[in-house]
């Protein structure tokens, strides 16, 4: 290597910083570069990581929730579309809307979805707007219609969450492919 083209005259100070740079610049860029790698390598691992545990929580959360949904579904079946419940009294859709509560306040609410907490919501308001002072009462056809329509649409809504409706499953689409 001739050292006059690479000094181009420089003496003293100026020469040494610049051999000095050539030889441990290039040291210095490869270890910019060798961190630059390795750290670009440890955030992939972070985000693969970050990944599989939020697969694993979203595994349990949907465990859980179908659980927690199962129930709710069951405390709706005193209004069902068909057949009708005739012997539903203001009574009953008093215990009902407290179930609903006590089922929402023991865990159930936790793992409601946002739709499904605005669903429910309704649901209770649909069923609290109907009752009345007289309690033995039958509920009336338009009352019961009313909360039955609201119950079903709640109903669908979890069903939403959980995908039990599908007609065809993601992992099922993937195989066909």
């Amino acid at each position: 290597m001739p050292w006059d083209s690479l000094l181009a005259g420089a003496t003293g100070g100026a020469a040494i910083f610049i051999v000095f740079a050539m030889l441990f610049g290039q040291g210095l860029i490869n270890s910019l570069i060798r961190l630059i790698d390795t750290r670009a390598k440890q955030i992939e691992l972070r985000g693969e990581l970050l990944v599989k545990a939020m697969d694993g929580y979203d595994q349990q959360l949907s465990k859980t929730r179908e659980a927690k949904y199962l129930a709710l579904w069951a405390l709706t079946a005193p209004v069902p579309k068909w057949p009708r419940n005739r012997e539903l009294n203001f009574a009953r859709l008093e215990q009902l809307t407290c179930d609903l509560r006590d089922w929402y306040f023991g865990g159930g609410g936790l793992y409601l979805s946002q739709e499904a907490r605005e669903v429910y919501g309704a649901a209770q308001g649909a069923i609290g707007g109907q009752l009345g002072p007289d309690s033995e009462a039958m509920v009336p056809d338009e009352a019961y219609d009313l909360i039955q329509q609201t119950l079903s649409r709640l109903r669908t809504t979890l069903t939403r969450d959980l995908a039990t409706r599908r007609g065809i499953h993601a992992l099922e689409a993937i195989q066909e492919h």
